[in-house]
């Protein structure tokens, strides 16, 4: 199922230890970041001070520890602010940690996109030199056990489970955002690896940033079932017509 509306008030209607796997990429809170505004939603305005910005998803992560089974995971790609100089996906590890949740492991999503450089910070020199990210993180966690506590069927090959189970994943990001109309998309690889390699067959799996669906799509096309939510009427709507 997906839901027209804001996750925090949508997930108090979730029946407490429903959801086997979280997947979702939180708004990066760019707008802010420079004069360019980097990212547009149509609703969303991605700009909150930093430290509002941290505890808004605290809030959220925080109700979804209650939603999670005994054994539940939590994939969470984000990628830092301001070449790597705010290091956002650190603040989210700590405020997992106060929530409760333990730490799975860390896998760095190679983008294999290196754009034309401009931001060099002292040019020729130590004294400030910038470090653009051509990556991005995946943070994953857990609740209470480590090892799943269900038993079930799983759909990873010989070679997908070699290949991803090196925590260094290469793929391209997703090439028709303006076919969906929206900004931040990733493509369907990266839910589909975390879907595989972190769930079973028959598994719920929550998306509370929904966008446009990816993960729910991804999640419906590999046997699981999907839960989102999405706060823009046009990203809904889209979500909808994929899942169809």
């Amino acid at each position: 199922m997906i839901y027209h509306g804001d996750c925090l008030r949508g997930m108090l209607d979730l029946e407490d230890e429903s959801v086997n796997l979280v997947c979702c990429s939180p708004p990066y809170n760019l707008e802010n970041v420079t004069k360019h505004k980097k990212i547009k939603y149509n609703t969303y305005k991605d700009d909150k001070d930093f430290d509002v910005y941290i505890d808004w998803l605290k809030d959220i992560f925080e109700l979804i520890y209650d939603k999670l089974v005994d054994g539940g995971r939590v994939c969470i790609n984000i990628g830092d602010q301001k070449n790597g100089a705010v290091p956002t996906h650190w603040h989210i590890t700590d405020f997992m940690f106060d929530i409760g949740y333990d730490y799975f492991t860390t896998i760095i999503w190679n983008k294999s996109q290196i754009s034309r450089r401009t931001s060099w910070g002292s040019w020729l020199s130590p004294s400030s030199p910038s470090f653009p990210t051509p990556f991005e993180y995946i943070l994953v966690f857990y609740k209470g056990s480590r090892k799943l506590l269900h038993k079930g069927e799983t759909d990873l090959t010989k070679e997908e489970f070699i290949d991803w189970s090196l925590a260094l994943w290469t793929f391209t990001p997703e090439t028709k955002m303006k076919k969906f109309g929206h900004p931040a998309m990733f493509p369907e690889e990266l839910p589909k690896r975390c879907i595989k390699m972190f769930s079973y067959i028959g598994d719920t799996v929550l998306d509370p940033f929904m966008g446009v669906g990816t993960t729910c799509k991804v999640a419906k096309d590999l046997g699981r079932k999907y839960i989102g939510y999405e706060i823009d009427e046009n990203y809904i709507r889209t979500a909808r017509e994929r899942l169809s």
